[in-house]
């Protein structure tokens, strides 16, 4: 999104959090980025990235301790950063906080989307409590998913939130399977099915293995890309259950990559414990390919169940079989799917383009309404 904002003329300044071997300052494709350090020494920290900081958090008693001063060094940072700046657009309710502080004694405007996994702290009483605060801080805030706003309208802030979806790159097209395989170094006469994400608890993945030993068709072969903490437990239950030939860890890939991994599925599984509004959905329609998915969060908002893709019920093991002997069995279905698919992101217009001209919107909305807050107070 922040390539689109640039090519529409927005400056954008980027301050996220350091790793180590990464510059601490650089300019990308027109897009200023700051990367602040916020504990010594750096190879420990621990919050951002791997598996996300959730999963940091509740794995790690040393990401705990780092978290206020991860807060605090984010907050002085983008104080700094963006001292020069019209509003502060933060991504997750936490950083509601760290622009909080960061426009003290300003009367620049904050803008809050939500993606998803930040709602999850909402399930706890304490953690409730703390996200109500959070939004509230905000003087705008977009959900990813109608489904999202929905949980949003609960914390009392229906009235100033509003659904952007996200877009999907054009890097994203139909690609010849076999090609693709042939580089990848993958059976050309398997089926397969590939989930692309970082391997951590809510993704479901133990569930999907375990399914995967149910299907009697051995032509499936299940392809994970990414990594994470769940990874070596993931490795044992497949080598544990005889999936060792069914299930294959891609590890980690640049992004860049991810076309080509699409290009060379059959169709794209997901089996959520839980959701925002996965854009990896989006990504295997503008390729072409089916999907298979938990209806949890916004999945049910991106695929048609039966029509561009297959839904089914979270952590029931019968229909997740079901839909996997489905689609490895029936060609004609998955290709129906995929074609679907595609036809109807097309109609949707869902393109980063697309979002960034809808956040622009919103934009030039909150810089008008603090010039006039300004204005009257003088």
């Amino acid at each position: 999104m922040a390539r689109a904002l640039v090519q529409a003329g927005t400056q954008v300044v980027v301050v996220a959090p350091h790793e180590q071997g990464v510059p601490q300052q650089e300019t990308v494709d027109g897009i200023e980025i700051h990367r602040f350090r916020y504990f010594l020494p750096e190879s420990r920290q621990r919050v951002a990235y791997g598996g996300g900081i959730p999963t940091n958090v509740r794995n790690s008693w040393l990401t705990r301790v780092q978290v206020p001063f991860f807060l605090l060094a984010f907050a002085l940072a983008a104080r700094r950063w963006g001292r020069d700046c019209d509003l502060f657009h933060c991504q997750w309710t936490m950083t509601a906080l760290v622009a909080w502080l960061a426009s003290a004694g300003s009367s620049r405007p904050i803008l809050l989307s939500v993606r998803g996994s930040d709602m999850l702290l909402s399930e706890h009483p304490l953690g409730l409590r703390l996200n109500r605060w959070l939004v509230s801080r905000a003087d705008r805030i977009t959900a990813v998913s109608e489904q999202i706003a929905g949980r949003l309208a609960d914390h009392g802030v229906a009235h100033k939130t509003q659904v952007v979806a996200n877009g999907v790159s054009d890097r994203f097209q139909p690609r010849d399977r076999s090609a693709a395989r042939q580089a990848l170094g993958l059976p050309v006469d398997a089926v397969i099915c590939l989930f692309v994400g970082m391997l951590i608890p809510v993704k479901g993945l133990d569930f999907l293995l375990s399914a995967l030993q149910q299907v009697v068709d051995e032509r499936l072969l299940c392809v994970l890309v990414g990594d994470g903490p769940e990874r070596q437990a993931l490795e044992r239950q497949a080598e544990e259950n005889g999936l060792v030939d069914r299930g294959s860890f891609a590890g980690a890939c640049p992004s860049d990559q991810v076309p080509a991994w699409l290009a060379a599925c059959d169709f794209l599984v997901l089996s959520s414990l839980s959701e925002g509004r996965p854009n990896v959905i989006l990504e295997a329609h503008a390729s072409g390919r089916a999907t298979l998915a938990t209806d949890v969060g916004g999945t049910g908002e991106l695929i048609e169940d039966g029509r561009t893709g297959l839904l089914v019920p979270s952590q029931d093991m019968a229909a997740m079989v079901a839909a996997l002997q489905r689609l490895t069995g029936d060609a004609d279905l998955r290709d129906r799917l995929g074609s679907a698919a595609r036809e109807r992101l097309t109609e949707r217009g869902l393109t980063w383009a697309g979002t960034a001209t809808a956040m622009r919107r919103i934009y030039d909305q909150l810089f008008e309404e603090s010039v006039c807050a300004a204005s009257s107070a003088a």
